[in-house]
């Protein structure tokens, strides 16, 4: 795979797919932009109509992995990033969102999952909560709902078209420690309701991209701040 300046290893799994053609369009996509690794969750029957929308990215389809849970799925990445077009409202602390270009210019090494969900309703409350970053395209709010396959492409071409930086990106053992860490000055302090902070913090994390330096500097202080 050719992503700029970087290599991310990254896989697609498309969850529940609905329509045959669909899965053809979304191997289409990916073979555009160097992607080979396919996971379709519980698919759909894959017809002769997955063959003819992928042309020549068929293999693709033919070799994907096949699996029966949204967690088999994503099990062996170190990184699931799931893909919505809801936002998370001020009130709602479960999982905000970053965009693709934010998304593309901070990722750093590892082995990650691009996480598509059904065509009709997307990825459930639940699988988003176990996705470890959560992007969303920005489009009108009228109508913002893309099709699952152009949807990836965009997020592909993000993907593909970032330089990325020299820094190293802090790791999800790394942005855990310090959740861990925040909790525990969260506890200490008194704070009526340490828990939704947490859940805050946690969220604040996800979306940062902070480097393995940022991450040690911030676990620092909070060590001197826990009790």
């Amino acid at each position: 795979m050719n992503w700029g300046y970087k290599k991310v290893p990254m896989a697609v799994v498309f969850v529940e797919p609905e329509s045959p053609g669909n899965v053809g369009f979304l191997a289409r996509a990916m073979a555009n932009f160097g992607l080979s690794e396919l996971v379709l969750v519980n698919p759909c029957d894959i017809t002769v109509m997955a063959r003819a929308r992928a042309m020549h990215a068929w293999p693709l389809v033919q070799n994907a992995r096949i699996v029966g849970s949204f967690d088999e799925a994503i099990a062996p990445y170190d990184e699931a990033i799931g893909t919505t077009a809801k936002t998370a409202s001020d009130n709602n602390s479960t999982r905000a969102f970053v965009t693709p270009r934010e998304l593309a210019e901070s990722m750093g090494k590892g082995k990650y999952c691009l996480v598509i969900g059904r065509e009709s309703r997307g990825l459930t409350t639940a699988e988003l909560r176990k996705c470890d970053i959560v992007t969303r395209v920005p489009t009108a709010e009228s109508y913002p709902s893309l099709n699952a396959s152009h949807a990836a492409a965009i997020l592909f071409y993000e993907l593909f078209s970032s330089k990325g930086n020299e820094s190293r990106e802090s790791d999800a053992r790394e942005k855990q420690a310090l959740v861990d860490l925040f909790s525990g000055v969260a506890e200490s302090s008194g704070l009526r309701n340490s828990e939704n902070a947490v859940k805050c913090f946690r969220n604040v994390i996800s979306r940062a991209f902070i480097s393995g330096h940022e991450a040690k500097a911030i676990a620092g202080v909070l060590s001197r701040h826990k009790k």
